[in-house]
Parts: structure tokens; sequence; C-alpha cells
């Protein structure tokens, strides 16, 4: 039987890496309805992140019960410190995520041409890779294996700012030749920088994760 402060790190760790994984999963969503063009999936994948704001709060006070309660030895206690932390990272990307649904179903209702279409879906196959490998850290206990998501995460990371600059440009070039639709093209631009930000978050990510199971000094 667990004693009752692993009980609490397990708990937190649950509530943590759920919390985590709805994001991702709301995110892959998002992908599928983007290639259907169907806004009823989208609008299930905005549903998935309802309450992110109150689920965040809710580990939070999860995280300070643990350390008041139970204190941690050093090792777990960098654990729930890095969990604190992790868990406002992904809060971030689920706000870049819900404002890229709404402008992705905003583009199916208006029937908008799509810029870079391939670029576009490259680069949200590489955001949820990044995603799917920060989701999997959170759990990761195995100091080999957490050095090999860290890695893959940077990958993918870097493959997120090549297509970026790809579709900035493209967009940028609209600008230029349809300076009637500027307002359509800017906030476009905007959203594609948005959602660049999911990759550089999964690296914070990383960097929290390694030094919790690592220790170390924490660089972001």
């Amino acid at each position: 039987m667990l004693q009752k402060n692993e009980e609490a790190l397990k708990n937190l760790l649950e509530k943590s890496y759920n919390y985590a994984l709805n994001g991702k999963n709301a995110f892959s969503m998002m992908i599928e309805g983007y290639q259907k063009r169907d806004t009823a999936l989208l609008q299930e994948a905005k549903e998935l992140l309802k309450g992110s704001k109150k689920d965040e709060s809710k580990i939070d006070m999860k995280a300070v019960e643990t350390l008041a309660l139970y204190s941690p030895e050093a090792r777990d206690l960098r654990r729930v410190v890095a969990l604190i932390k992790v868990v406002a990272e992904f809060s971030r990307i689920n706000d870049y995520i819900k404002s890229k649904i709404n402008s992705v179903i905003e583009e199916i209702v208006n029937d908008e041409a799509l810029e870079e279409e391939g670029t576009r879906l490259a680069f949200f196959k590489s955001t949820l890779k990044a995603l799917s490998d920060a989701v999997e850290l959170v759990k990761e206990d195995n100091s080999s294996r957490l050095n090999q998501l860290i890695r893959d995460i940077s990958i993918e990371e870097s493959k997120c700012d090549d297509f970026v600059a790809i579709l900035e440009k493209n967009i940028i070039l609209n600008i230029c030749e349809n300076s009637d639709e500027m307002e359509n093209f800017a906030k476009r631009l905007v959203n594609v920088r948005k959602l660049e930000r999911v990759s550089d978050r999964c690296m914070n990510i990383a960097k929290l994760m390694k030094y919790a199971v690592e220790g170390g000094k924490l660089k972001l």
C-alpha cells in the first residue's frame, strides 16, 4: 500500500497528465476537422477545452496541498514545483489551440482559400508531435527516455520554425498583392505566430521535466 505522500504525488501526476492529454486530443481533433473541413468536429474539439482554466486552478491547489501536507523529499519536491509550471505551460498551449480552432472554423464557414495548405498541414503535424512528446514527459521518470523525448521535441520545434517562415512569407506576399484583404491576412499571420508558440512552450516543458527528474539548475 502506498504511503499518503506517494499517493498524493501519484494523484497530482495523473491529474497533470490528463490535463495535458486533453489539450493534445483537442489539437489532434482540430487537425482532423481541418482536413475534413468539418465544423462539427472542430466544435467538439473546442468542447474538450471547456473549463481549462478551472481545471488548471484545481491542479494548482492539489500541488499546494501536496507541498503543505506531505513534506515531499527533494526529488519529489522538484517534481511538484515543476508540475505547477508545466500545467501553466499547457494552459497557455490550450489558449493557442482554442484560438486556432476558432480561426479554422471561421475560414471554413467563409469558404476562404487557405495559404500553402500542404505546408500548413505539415506545420500542424509537427506541432502535434512536439505536443504529444511533451505530454509523455509529464509521467516520464527514466532519464534516457526523457532525454530522447526532449531531443524529439527540439527537432519538431526547429521544423515548426521553418514551416512558419514559409507561411509568413506567403501571407505577407498575399497582403502585398491583395491590400483590400489586409485585415484578413494580418489575422492569419497573428494566428500562425500564436500556434508557433506551442512548440516553444513544449521546449519549456522539456526543460522543466528534465529539472524535475535530473535536478541541477532550471533554465527557461
